[in-house]
């Protein structure tokens, strides 16, 4: 009954996949894209014609029309390496940030395989160039994380690497700061030199104290969602900047009609994304607040990418979660709804985040 359960049973049957048409059946009987897509993706593994399997997931691909699904069926389609070509043109032709990041996460997983055969290498090395030339930030910090990975020798496959350059050109801070970090120590590992310092960045967006004094102690806030409602409880004290921050974006709409677009089960559910896939934000950050309170079940907190790159993201946990104390902001605590917080799946949509006066 719970989808956190659901996916997380998929997961492990994927880990331990034998019998493809007992996980088949399963994944025909479930309503749920994310756990259909799981299930497929463990019975390709382990089907006897795996060809045949791979065109009913690409038929089921291009009938879908939740991105979600489809980006949950390209990384099923990564569990038979043939498909590459079928996720390259997907990953490129993707109208939707959440399709093309999840493809071109299973092309990096397929090139990590151990038994990743030698023929293949160079096509993928001009497969993830072109990738880096898309300058889309999600693509290059997933792109630069495997190439910066010294067991695959990326350093060798290309003669001139100015495609970087040009990469970290179309980068800037605040807003970039993950994939800048990331493509850094890519640049250093071709250039043969040590790793480069992290990315130092500095927030940018003052605080508001002026809308501070008229946020009261114990003001609320409506999350509708399409799964019902969850009421939070702004702790302006403990976090105001956070607080004013995210009472300002609520206020502009900012949230409204965008997704949840990462779900982890007995973590998180995290929204605030303009993209849809976790990479997007807008050109600012604000300040890490990192009160004396601890990550309980139902905390809301501010993402982040290291101290002082907050901005438009944030979560709420499903449980308590003592790894993120003191390293991540709360704001907020849910006061009611976490049946809904519970029952939220990635793609799920936030209707309208409302200020309740």
């Amino acid at each position: 009954d719970n989808v956190n359960v659901a996916i997380t049973a998929a997961e492990l049957i994927k880990r331990n996949a034998q019998n493809a048409e007992e996980i088949t059946t399963y994944a025909q009987k479930t309503e749920n894209h994310r756990v259909k897509a799981l299930l497929l993706g463990a019975a390709l593994s382990v089907a006897e014609n795996k060809e045949a399997f791979s065109e009913n997931i690409k038929a089921t691909y291009d009938s879908a029309k939740n991105p979600y699904y489809k980006a949950g069926l390209l990384e099923a389609l990564a569990s038979y390496l043939p498909n590459y070509q079928y996720i390259i043109t997907q990953t490129f032709d993707a109208e939707h940030k959440a399709v093309s990041t999840a493809g071109t996460m299973a092309l990096v997983s397929l090139r990590a395989r151990e038994s990743f055969p030698n023929e293949l290498k160079e096509a993928f090395s001009d497969v993830f160039k072109q990738l880096i030339q898309t300058k889309d930030i999600a693509i290059v910090a997933i792109v630069s994380g495997v190439l910066s990975n010294p067991q695959y020798n990326f350093a060798d496959e290309y003669e001139d690497f100015q495609f970087l350059y040009d990469a970290k050109n179309s980068l800037s801070l605040p807003k970039d700061n993950e994939a800048l970090q990331v493509l850094n120590n890519t640049i250093a590992l071709f250039e043969g030199k040590e790793e480069m310092p992290a990315t130092k960045n500095d927030f940018n967006n003052p605080i508001d104290w002026e809308l501070i004094k008229k946020i009261p102690a114990d003001q609320l806030v409506k999350v509708s969602t399409s799964k019902g409602d969850i009421r939070l409880k702004l702790l302006v004290n403990e976090a105001p900047g956070s607080v004013a921050n995210f009472y300002s974006l609520a206020e502009e709409g900012y949230f409204d009609n965008k997704n949840f677009h990462r779900v982890v089960p007995n973590f998180v559910i995290q929204g605030g994304c303009n993209r849809g896939d976790g990479y997007g934000g807008e050109n600012y950050s604000i300040r890490s607040e990192l009160a004396n309170i601890r990550y309980e079940t139902g905390s809301v907190g501010m993402a982040s990418a290291g101290k002082d790159t907050e901005g438009t993201q944030w979560f709420i946990t499903h449980s308590p979660t003592p790894h993120l104390d003191g390293r991540y902001t709360i704001f907020a605590e849910v006061e009611e709804g976490m049946d809904v917080v519970h029952s939220m799946e990635a793609g799920d949509l936030i209707n309208k985040v409302e200020i309740l006066k």
